[in-house]
């Protein structure tokens, strides 16, 4: 009986959930259309008012050369990113190594200190305060 009733509850929330992702995937959509439809016509009329300045071919070229540098900017901005990434994993591993050798060290120096730091953390998480929050 209780089975039957969480599964209703559960179906009925996960059917919600996909509708509800489903619909929000659909205006996002729509809403990115209309973003690039947007910077199309920016583009575009740049362009327009660009090449009243400095003719059709200098426009674009312009427009082109504009694009590449902040694509080129984007890609750098990228890298530096990851290589910062990396590096900070770099160093979490190299802590966790060092971490772990510690820890190994100190199991095969003194076993018996050990096995009372694991016996005195069992027993404060087990005689610990019995208070619900």
């Amino acid at each position: 009986m209780l089975f039957s009733i969480l599964s209703v509850l559960t179906g009925a929330s996960v059917h919600r959930t996909v509708a509800r992702a489903k619909r929000n995937s659909i205006f996002i959509a729509l809403a990115a259309l209309f973003l690039l439809t947007a910077y199309a016509l920016v583009v575009a009329a740049g362009a327009i008012w660009l090449a009243g300045i400095y003719g059709a071919l200098g426009a674009v070229l312009f427009l082109a050369a504009c694009a590449l540098l902040i694509a080129i900017i984007a890609l750098v901005v990228m890298a530096v990113i990851n290589a910062r990434e990396k590096r900070r994993a770099r160093e979490r591993r190299a802590a966790l190594e060092s971490f772990a050798t510690v820890g190994l060290g100190l199991i095969r120096a003194q076993p018996l200190l050990t096995a009372g730091v694991l016996a005195a953390i069992v027993a404060a998480n087990l005689v610990g305060s019995k208070r619900e929050d």
